[in-house]
């Protein structure tokens, strides 16, 4: 039952992880940084709250493997992650696939910008992603339960988020971040149905006693 629902966990998360991607590539290249009816963006936006709901749900699944390592730093790389995840899929997705096309159809005056309460989410959603990230990555590496690699890029992800907030870095910054940790993420869940196999993790079989001389 508990192999059957690592794999499930896993597959989900492979999805959600493969579809995130897109996404964020295709919201990249399709002008979305205003108000708009733009089909496109409005199934970028449906798609999005799909991923969203995808990854909060595998999520449980690997955070179990993690918990051997750090219960605490498991918990709060989880919290984290949902929060980031809950923002930046499911809030800004919904608001792309209903908000944004019923203003531009009824002709609400949005030059003003989204509202403060938004900001507020957006920012507590992006501080979140910066320390769910970080913290979740190094109890990835303290458990040594999943790959390195995939800890490790969901730490640069984070790192390179952050690094996004400095005045003049561009936009693009965003879509490498989160296309990182989406990898990092697909990565896990590859490991979780048995396809990636987990790179050392710097935990060793024991090695058998060669000292002879303390036999009798």
């Amino acid at each position: 039952m508990r192999a059957s629902l690592s794999r499930l966990g896993g597959a989900v998360l492979v999805v959600g992880a493969a579809l995130g991607i897109v996404v964020d590539v295709g919201l990249s290249v399709t002008p979305s940084n205003r108000p708009t009816t733009n089909p496109t963006v409005i199934a970028l936006g449906w798609a999005g709250m799909v991923v969203g709901l995808l990854l909060i749900l595998a999520l449980p699944v690997l955070i179990s493997r993690l918990a051997v390592g750090s219960r605490l730093l498991s918990v709060i790389g989880f919290a984290g992650l949902v929060m980031a995840f809950a923002t930046y899929f499911l809030i800004l997705g919904l608001e792309r696939a209903v908000d944004e096309p019923y203003l531009v159809t009824h002709h609400v005056d949005v030059s003003h910008g989204p509202p403060l309460g938004m900001l507020v989410v957006l920012l507590a959603g992006g501080f979140a992603r910066i320390v769910g990230g970080v913290v979740f990555g190094i109890a990835a590496l303290r458990a040594g339960a999943v790959s390195r690699v995939a800890a490790r890029l969901i730490i640069a992800s984070s790192v390179i988020f952050a690094s996004g907030l400095i005045p003049h870095i561009p936009e693009f910054v965003d879509v490498v971040s989160g296309v990182m940790l989406l990898v990092g993420l697909g990565i896990c869940g590859l490991q979780l149905l048995g396809v990636w196999a987990p790179v050392d993790s710097g935990t060793h079989a024991p090695q058998p006693d060669t000292n002879m001389g303390a036999a009798v």
